[in-house]
């Protein structure tokens, strides 16, 4: 009797070929590295103007404090007073000090551009170093 083997030229492969998932993997990869930048700045937002200048070492004497409240009324040193007039006496204290600063204390449910509009009317008198105050109690 003649004995039948069941090898055959068409025998399955005992191991699995990553190479195609490898190459799915590392396109996904790219794919995300490509797209997260995109998708962190989709917040739109209108943000205040303002310019940015450096502030040094300054005389405690020479500094002024002008506070916000949470209505928004605008206080030089505890006297209540409105932006143009801010911007003027401000602008006297500079020239007759030349180290002159401010400290800026906010309400923190203000408006952003609120506190904008008075660091820019700080910055139009001429005081070139000033100070954000955070005071949480």
């Amino acid at each position: 009797m003649k004995r039948y083997t069941q090898r055959s030229g068409h025998t399955a492969m005992a191991e699995l070929n990553v190479t195609p998932l490898l190459d799915l993997a590392f396109v996904l990869l790219i794919i995300f590295i490509i797209t997260t930048p995109l998708m962190e700045n989709n917040v739109p937002l209108q943000l205040p103007s303002g310019s940015e200048h450096d502030a040094g070492q300054v005389n405690p004497k020479s500094i002024r404090t002008v506070s916000i409240d949470a209505a928004g009324q605008v206080y030089l040193d505890q006297q209540p007073v409105e932006l143009p007039v801010l911007k003027q006496e401000l602008a006297d204290f500079a020239q007759a000090t030349p180290d002159a600063a401010v400290v800026v204390r906010a309400d923190k449910s203000l408006r952003y551009q609120q506190v904008m509009d008075a660091i820019d009317a700080i910055r139009a008198a001429g005081v070139e170093k000033m100070r954000l105050e955070n005071t949480t109690q």
